[in-house]
């Protein structure tokens, strides 16, 4: 939801944010439909590596993508517990497997950067912007460009 700040009167954006591989990531909070803990997936064969099953949400059957891997950071230990969250883009529902939850923030949009040039390019398609935050960088996810070859 898009809201004006009473001081600057500068546009803000809500921002759920999420952690993986202890960098802290946002989406757009009108992308998230749910956050949820752990659930069992079923695996489908010949799937990308990233996409590691189907999640049955209450009868709507949607792919799960494991971001550890769809951004190529390295795999989760196994003792690792995870957390779910459910996009829904353009009509279509998907699940992001992510390492923790985080907060709902709201950020000015003059607050947001370009991703910096030293990210590598598989990386830095994925971003819509970097901004620093309380002793993070947040870095903003763009659904589109994470589920476009999906």
């Amino acid at each position: 939801m898009i809201g004006m700040t009473a001081q600057a009167g500068t546009p803000t954006r809500k921002w759920a944010t999420f952690f993986l591989n202890e960098e802290m990531f946002g989406l757009r909070v009108e992308d998230v439909q749910e956050v949820m803990m752990e659930q069992p997936l079923t695996p489908v064969p010949l799937a990308p590596e990233h996409i590691v099953g189907l999640l049955n949400l209450r009868g709507q059957i949607m792919p799960a993508v494991d971001l550890r891997r769809r951004l190529r950071f390295p795999v989760r230990d196994a003792s690792q517990s995870t957390k779910l969250i459910v996009l829904r883009s353009h009509g279509v529902s998907v699940c992001l497997v992510v390492d923790a939850i985080g907060d709902v923030i709201e950020v000015a949009s003059t607050s947001w950067q370009a991703p910096p040039d030293t990210l590598t390019a598989p990386h830095r398609g994925f971003l819509s912007g970097i901004c620093p935050i309380a002793g993070f960088v947040v870095l903003g996810l763009d659904v589109d460009a994470l589920l476009g070859d999906d």
